[in-house]
């Protein structure tokens, strides 16, 4: 059934959930501001409408009178990257993904998928066999065009298609109109949604500062719409687990689709993989899947199969194309719908010829993403409220079908038609942002784009690699534990060589002085007064630094930086007088019996205040932006210079 479209013998309590029919226009939320992509297409208003579209679902869900604001500059930055990092990530793109010159026109191949690469150099001859003792060879691009010259745009596009791969021959708005894919999205609406039976369970209790806590959100999707979708989601507090196959790496995207998530790997395909995600799925809320219809069906997770393990489960579905059509079990991507809907021409009569011209970031995709997060919430307010389930269906073909109504709608002042397409950056010093320690280092998260009164509607859970979490629920309390001790302290792990090194220098030179000092007081022999200089205590700080460096590389996986430095402590001591020791003994520096040299060091360091400063080192070695990072300590003397003259021109 879809949005809308009651059947005649539905009770009120059957009906879909409400949703809107078109993102032109803002649906209930203020928008204020502008963004900065102007052109052909309003790029910057659709992302405005499709955040406000989510925010305003959020704000239904609560039920209060609150109108969403929505902030458009932001909701552009977020069309791009919401986590932006300090240090350059790899191209997204393949070398060998791109717009081709066919024979009759224009085509274009995603091919940064390895299999879909295979597919699609197969199916055009271009592939390369390698027999014994040769050394593999690579396709280059200048190749490929030479081939795909030799063959029309859309035998191109079937053929590649055919093989398993992903391409799109360009056409024109009207000659997507008139085809069966085009029209069959034109009569779908935005979210076409199907009501599941009743069910008597409970769901997590509806609070107004995080509405989604303790709500679970299962994620199967890939790049870039379903991963935006959820991490929507989990802006509201929500427990979003996202899995995906064991092969499977996406590093330039990572970053920015994992916020707030975690992030686990199984392998659906094996007995034990499939058992994992069926449990996964039963203890879950909401299901959000980008998988070709059929996929779950053939790891037995067809729908009746997904109701029975969860009855009244919410589940998204995206796709390329739609749920009907001709191309509703087609592959696509952002980049292949807008040639093929006619987005990415730009010929003319006096140009022909002219090349696909992209929308400056990948609308459809991060609009649809809005769109199906917006589905989600509704259907979970319409789960509450009746005890039903849902199944909601959004595509990428659709989303741009309301781009296309968008720009053909008279100057509203949002955006010029006549203007030249570009991709204008925005100015990220301007933009307001957070810093973040990860596994990238430092990040800057971009400011949630939407506010609605009294709901904190940002990310708990950092940045993370992909396979980082284990394939399981963890009991929201565990994870909010979890979370209050490691926002407050990160551990680096890239850091911690630099950290023992440093620390076992500064032992080196600091612990000395109070130990010569002290020994002069007590009336105790050293090994040798010349401290700097002595092997005795060289051996000892760079036993004091091994120890420092291995103990935080396998703790620093298990534990805060409190459990740390109360391991590493004794360990540190420990390594740096026993080596002293040992140096002292072998060299005729310490003539008592081994024991006795340990246990008067050992005195002598506590005596002396020495061990007080090899305690106190590791301490404020972690409390600096050093050892800690910037983005590990949420006080203004950690944050970046930059971030606080923004705070400071905000303020004033």
């Amino acid at each position: 059934m879809t949005a809308g479209a009651a059947r005649p013998d539905a009770a009120p309590a059957t009906a879909a959930p409400a949703v809107p029919t078109d993102l032109c226009e803002p649906h209930g939320a203020a928008i204020i501001g502008h963004g900065p992509y102007d052109g052909r297409y309003p790029v910057s208003a659709f992302a405005s409408a499709a955040v406000a579209t989510f925010a305003t679902a959020v704000a239904e869900l609560l039920g209060g009178d609150a109108t969403p604001l929505v902030d458009a500059r932001l909701a552009s930055a977020w069309f791009d990257r919401a986590v932006r990092p300090r240090e350059p990530l790899p191209s997204p793109w393949h070398p060998l993904s791109g717009d081709y010159r066919a024979a009759d026109g224009w085509v274009r191949l995603h091919m940064n998928v390895p299999a879909h690469r295979a597919a699609a150099l197969a199916a055009l001859g271009v592939d390369r066999v390698v027999a014994d003792g040769e050394a593999p060879h690579d396709v280059d691009r200048n190749e490929l065009a030479a081939a795909i010259e030799l063959w029309s745009a859309r035998e191109v596009e079937e053929s590649v298609v055919a093989a398993g791969g992903c391409a799109a021959a360009l056409r024109s708005v009207a000659e997507w109109s008139e085809h069966p894919q085009g029209r069959a999205v034109a009569e779908q609406p935005l979210v076409t949604v199907t009501v599941g039976e009743r069910a008597e369970r409970a769901w997590p209790e509806l609070g107004v500062e995080r509405p989604l806590a303790g709500v679970r959100v299962l994620d199967l999707t890939r790049v870039i719409a379903g991963p935006v979708a959820t991490r929507a989601l989990a802006l509201l507090g929500a427990d979003v687990l996202r899995i995906d196959p064991s092969d499977w790496s996406e590093p330039a995207l990572e970053p920015d689709m994992t916020l707030g998530k975690r992030c686990a790997r199984l392998d659906a395909h094996d007995v034990e993989g499939a058992a994992t995600l069926a449990a996964l799925i039963a203890e879950s809320h909401v299901l959000v899947h980008g998988l070709r219809p059929g996929a779950l069906d053939r790891l037995g997770l067809d729908t009746a199969t997904r109701a029975a393990l969860r009855p009244g489960l919410v589940e998204v579905q995206i796709s390329a194309y739609g749920p009907i059509g001709p191309w509703a079990e087609r592959r696509g991507f952002d980049s292949l719908v807008q040639l093929v809907t006619g987005i990415a021409d730009v010929r003319t009569a006096d140009n022909p010829e002219a090349a696909p011209a992209a929308l400056p970031v990948q609308a459809l995709d991060h609009a649809t993403g809005w769109v199906a997060a917006a589905a989600a919430v509704r259907g979970i307010a319409h789960a509450r409220d009746t005890g039903r389930g849902s199944s909601s269906h959004v595509s990428l073909a659709r989303t741009a079908f309301d781009l296309h109504r968008m720009a053909a709608r008279p100057g509203d002042g949002l955006f010029a038609p006549d203007a030249e397409q570009r991709p204008v950056e925005p100015d990220d010093d301007a933009l307001p942002a957070h810093p973040v320690d990860t596994h990238w280092g430092v990040v800057d998260v971009v400011a949630t784009p939407f506010s609605i009164a009294g709901v904190r509607a940002q990310a708990i859970q950092p940045p993370r690699p992909l396979g980082t979490d284990d394939a399981d629920w963890t009991p929201a309390e565990v994870t909010a534990r979890r979370t209050r001790s490691t926002d407050a302290v990160s551990v680096p792990r890239r850091r911690v060589p630099v950290w023992a090194a440093l620390s076992g220098l500064l032992v080196w030179a600091g612990q000395g002085v109070p130990l010569t000092l002290g020994a002069a007081m007590l009336g105790t022999a050293v090994p040798n007064p010349g401290w700097w200089t002595s092997p005795v205590w060289v051996a000892g700080a760079v036993a004091q630094a091994l120890a420092l460096l291995l103990t935080w590389v396998v703790l620093a996986r298990f534990t805060t930086v409190v459990g740390i430095l109360a391991a590493t402590l004794p360990l540190g001591m420990l390594a740096h007088v026993s080596a002293a020791t040992a140096v002292a003994l072998a060299t005729g520096a310490a003539s008592p019996p081994a024991l006795d040299a340990w246990l008067n060091l050992l005195a002598l360091h506590w005596a002396s205040g020495a061990a007080l400063i090899a305690a106190s080192i590791p301490i404020l070695l972690m409390l600096t932006p050093l050892g800690a990072g910037a983005g590990s300590l949420t006080r203004r003397a950690f944050a970046p210079r930059y971030a606080r003259r923004r705070r400071g021109r905000r303020a004033a």
